[in-house]
């Protein structure tokens, strides 16, 4: 007891039980390492979620459905490039749960493939005029 009599406890010098002992770390665990890899930060930022207002109602989804959502949306509205993206997706799954197609939806579904691909083709001889000038 004697030893704590003499040891000035001040600025600096806390009491000798508050110390860390020989060999322990203040910080255990350490910093948590950068991720560098391009997929992974991806991922964890897809997978944050964010709130928007639904039918009214405020919801909370991840990044990654709402793009989906977005996406979707685009496509609805007429936007080729949207289209463009969905359309192999659409062509692989044809079939839905419930919905089967008639040959109205059959003709509609062929109409819009052969105006998508002629805004291809419109859009390819756009790029070709432009790198000729």
């Amino acid at each position: 007891m004697a030893d704590q009599n003499e040891y000035e406890v001040g600025y600096g010098k806390p009491p000798q039980h508050t110390r860390w002992k020989t060999g322990q770390s203040g910080n255990p665990k350490g910093r948590p390492k950068k991720i560098k890899e391009f997929e992974k930060l991806l991922d964890i930022e897809l997978s944050k979620e964010v709130s928007i207002s639904e039918n009214g109602k405020q919801v909370r989804l991840p990044k990654r459905e709402l793009i989906i959502k977005t996406l979707v949306h685009d496509a609805l509205k007429g936007d080729k490039r949207a289209l463009k993206i969905l359309m192999p997706y659409i062509t692989e799954h044809k079939t839905i749960t419930g919905f089967e197609p008639d040959a109205a939806d059959r003709a509609a579904f062929i109409q819009l493939l052969s105006e998508f691909g002629e805004a291809d083709d419109d859009q390819q001889t756009d790029r070709e005029d432009a790198s000729n000038d």
